[in-house]
């Protein structure tokens, strides 16, 4: 046998990529709550170190960086073609580039994290939890310190102060944990219990009540709803999914008719809901410019470039009160079917339809396990939630807040398979 050369002997083992990997993945579960609560704009920073340090492990150990051919990698590379496309006739061409560019970042920052977290061998998914588990109990310790001192924590560490009940940049915040109590409860009745999970899952709860922003309280429900059905029958959970897809899809092109009956029943049962019916009137507004240009739509990330998007639309009037008026289109539709259709027309919309359908069908069927997909179908339903009546769906913290969401759910996935060979 050849002595080995002094490179070769100064070379790492093979197994130390996938330790230094994992140690990765860890930081990111620990970190993705916290961070949340902290500077949740900045989610996207975590998601974007992770990547470029496993990237730059895997160029050390000369093992593949990116897995090029997955189902998810290909229709993240149609989607982001197709957005790229749409820069020929785009009304927002600088916007069109801008955010092409940062979805190019994003599927990378996805496909990588996903493909290391598929890797983790049985032991470091164990480890994965542990430290996923002990950072959400620290990100809510600190939702609950700043709920509790009502914005004077989040003024000591260089925020502004909030005032009165809602803590409105916590929005955000709320969200998140709308969609990852559910994984984590799935985490912590492997180790200890449903019972303890029911309660982890209360308390996060209490926590995005406590906050009031009506969204992500909107999205746990939806999250609980739809946990319900699939604990009945997965098989049902998925549909159900797939038809509140689809329904959202369908109900666009009516909004004309949809807004006057919502409009009428938020006055009849809310004090004063300008936010509701202004949502609802920009929903009528996108929906009706979506018309104008149906199948390519207007171009990627144009939605506040639209012909007529700053001028001051009817809300609602009560009494002999002043007529309350909102922006038609305030920075984007507030929707995220409605916001990839007016953008990205019917061929984006398809795109997106299939992206959807393969993360729904993606949730295995364990036998003898319900609680395994219903809790991946309740996470999917309160992002859902979320997308559809909140966040710009191109900001680059709520994707990076999506995906790293996706990668969580792979890491903490029981797996009795080896690691990936670096």
């Amino acid at each position: 046998m050849n002595p080995a050369t002094p490179s070769q002997a100064a070379a790492p083992p093979a197994h130390a990529a996938e330790k230094y990997e994992a140690t990765v993945m860890f930081t990111i579960g620990f970190a993705f709550l916290p961070v949340a609560v902290l500077a949740p704009v900045q989610i996207w920073v975590l998601a974007l170190a992770g990547t470029i340090a496993i990237m730059g492990l895997r160029l050390w150990h000369r093992a593949p960086v990116l897995p090029l051919w997955s189902p998810l990698a290909i229709l993240f590379a149609v989607l982001i073609s197709w957005g790229a496309v749409t820069w020929f006739w785009t009304i927002a061409p600088e916007r069109t580039v801008y955010t092409s560019l940062r979805l190019v970042l994003v599927a990378i920052s996805l496909v990588v994290l996903i493909d290391a977290a598929s890797a983790l061998n049985q032991h470091n998914r164990r480890r994965f939890d542990i430290w996923l588990i002990t950072g959400t109990g620290v990100g809510l310790l600190l939702t609950a310190a700043m709920i509790l001192t009502n914005g004077e924590f989040a003024s000591w560490i260089g925020m502004h102060l909030q005032r009165g009940h809602e803590l409105d940049r916590l929005n955000r915040t709320g969200g998140v944990i709308a969609i990852l109590v559910w994984p984590v409860a799935l985490v912590i009745a492997h180790m200890f219990g449903r019972w303890v999970a029911a309660a982890v899952i209360a308390l996060a709860a209490l926590a995005v009540f406590a906050l009031a922003p009506s969204t992500p309280i909107l999205a746990f429900i939806s999250g609980a709803a739809a946990f319900s059905v699939a604990w009945i029958s997965p098989v049902w959970g998925k549909r159900l999914l797939l038809v509140a897809f689809a329904v959202s899809v369908v109900v666009i092109p009516f909004q004309d008719q949809i807004v006057p009956l919502a409009r009428d029943f938020l006055i009849a049962n809310i004090d004063a809901p300008n936010s509701e019916v202004h949502r609802f009137v920009i929903w009528q507004f996108a929906s009706e410019q979506i018309m104008n240009r149906p199948l390519f739509g207007w171009g990627l990330d144009t939605s506040r470039a639209i012909p007529g998007a700053e001028q001051q639309l009817f809300l609602f009037q009560l009494g002999e009160e002043k007529a309350t008026t909102g922006q038609a289109l305030p920075l984007h539709p507030h929707n995220a079917l409605i916001q990839i259709w007016l953008e990205l027309g019917v061929i984006g919309m398809l795109i997106a339809g299939m992206l959807f359908i393969l993360v729904v069908t993606s949730i295995p069927s364990v036998p003898g396990n319900r609680a395994g997909p219903a809790i991946l179908i309740a996470a999917i339903a309160s992002a859902f939630a979320i997308a559809q009546l909140s966040f710009g769906i191109w900001q680059g913290w709520w994707l990076s807040t999506l995906g790293l969401f996706a990668v969580i759910v792979v890491a903490a996935a029981p797996n009795d398979r080896p690691a990936r060979p670096v």
